[in-house]
């Protein structure tokens, strides 16, 4: 399934916000220095952030505007190094990050916000698509992030 499939089918769900605008999301690739990948720029060109419940997680984007400020403020580069992306949250302890650390193409991953222990990083999905596929089939639970 592509990012578009993807969208279609969780838009009854999704908590859908106005678009991303190009030059939010340019800013956060000058900042990080990684190119988000294009599944996850086309989803938030859709719905700037947002959320939606899930089988058996909640997710919820945070707006691009807000992701340089609220990696600072939650000082994930500082903890997790400068190739991860903190991008939003299960509404709880747990943050979904954008992981370069392999590659330039970024797995889906989260981590405890109370730990962000580098080596407590779990990887939930090679793409973003993937991740909100498997968020969409129950595959993804509490007890994977």
């Amino acid at each position: 399934m592509d990012i578009a499939q993807c969208i279609a089918r969780i838009s009854a769900i999704w908590q859908v916000q106005p678009g991303a605008s190009e030059s939010s999301l340019g800013d956060i690739e000058r900042h990080t220095q990684l190119l988000l990948p294009a599944d996850f720029r086309e989803f938030m060109k859709w719905s700037d952030g947002g959320a939606a419940k899930f089988p058996r997680i909640y997710l919820s984007l945070w707006p691009a505007s807000k992701v340089i400020a609220l990696n600072r403020d939650y000082q994930i580069n500082r903890y997790l190094g400068d190739r991860v992306v903190a991008i939003g949250s299960d509404g709880g302890p747990i943050c979904f990050l954008l992981d370069f650390r392999s590659s330039d193409s970024p797995a889906f991953a989260s981590v405890n916000f109370g730990d962000l222990d580098p080596a407590e990083i779990k990887r939930l999905s090679a793409t973003f698509t993937g991740a909100i596929e498997l968020a969409m089939s129950g595959q993804l639970d509490d007890d994977a992030l």
